[in-house]
């Protein structure tokens, strides 16, 4: 099982780059699998719903103050970081709107999962995903209209729904299964963070396939775009961190922030860049979320293998 998990999980950045270039240069084979995107990433959150610290998730919803703190740090940090690295690299150009589009939209589901393998404190990356969702659909057209200057215009219902079905109702479903059944929740844990890759895999591939007419079509500018999405990603990431301790945060919590903030949902950030502003957008988004997966998944690995710093008294802002 420990060469299983070495060779799925921990080798997860490799993997990522091996997977989005199959779809992308095999896309006939698997642009299919984008029907099972949704599905993979419902997987994802059921395994964590299964096997997270449910005393830990009650105790951040009685005393909600870190959470939406850390949610509105990621909706501010987002934004300014994306409006920046986008004029730096493109000016106001379809580009830009790609760009500030990733960092606009509500935290992606492999913030979760980078928050797991990375001895992240799972429950707060949850919590915070789940406020992002709910405030998403009215911040992310609000957003857009102030930073790009135009309203993207999507069907609220239609969004909630599919966040429904995708992030709630499984996590909601691995909860109650680990509530009445803990037995199930014990065994599945050794597996889960290898089933959750496999999910994640899923979905690279399956988005990678399904873009890879735009980003064959653009090829001499995609080495400018990914250096502006990854600088984008590590700006986002560091920030995150930082502000997570300067608001008093363990070293638990500062991982999961470092993940929330850093890593977005730009699977939904390239469908309404590509509908609102066009397909040069769209694959700015695109690029985001391949260097996100990739970038995100490499933290993780990383600081799987860092202990967690012993909590110290000090004084903060929160103090």
């Amino acid at each position: 099982m420990r060469i299983a998990t070495i060779v799925i999980a921990r080798l997860m950045p490799a993997w990522i780059i091996v997977f989005a270039a199959a779809g992308v240069f095999f896309s006939e084979r698997f642009v299919r699998w984008g029907s099972a995107t949704g599905p993979a990433l419902g997987l994802v959150l059921f395994l964590m719903g299964l096997t997270m610290d449910r005393s830990r998730l009650g105790g951040l919803l009685k005393h909600p103050k870190i959470p939406l703190l850390g949610s509105l740090g990621k909706w501010l940090i987002g934004a300014a970081v994306s409006v920046a690295v986008g004029l730096l690299f493109f000016g106001f150009s379809e580009f830009y709107y790609g760009i500030v589009m990733a960092g606009i939209v509500p935290s992606g589901t492999s913030a979760n999962l980078n928050a797991l393998i990375g001895r992240g404190d799972l429950a707060l990356s949850i919590t915070m995903s789940a406020f992002d969702t709910l405030v998403g659909p009215l911040l992310t057209p609000l957003l857009a209209k102030w930073l790009i200057g135009s309203a993207v215009h999507f069907d609220f219902w239609s969004f909630l729904w599919k966040m429904m079905k995708i992030v709630f109702l499984p996590l909601m479903t691995g909860m109650v299964l680990q509530r009445f059944v803990p037995r199930a929740g014990l065994a599945m844990k050794p597996y889960a963070s290898i089933l959750s890759a496999l999910s994640l895999y899923v979905v690279v591939i399956g988005v990678a396939a399904g873009g890879s007419g735009s980003l064959l079509q653009h090829a001499s500018v995609l080495p400018k775009l990914f250096a502006a999405v990854s600088l984008q990603i590590v700006l986002q990431m560091a920030a995150g961190y930082a502000y997570a301790v300067w608001i008093g945060c363990g070293d638990a919590e500062c991982r999961s922030m470092l993940f929330e903030v850093g890593i977005c949902n730009t699977a939904l950030s390239t469908v309404l860049a590509n509908d609102a502003f066009g397909p040069l957008a769209g694959l700015a988004s695109m690029a985001n979320m391949v260097c996100n997966l990739t970038l995100g998944s490499l933290a993780a690995v990383i600081l799987s293998s860092v202990p967690l710093r012993t909590p110290r008294h000090r004084q903060t802002v929160l103090s």
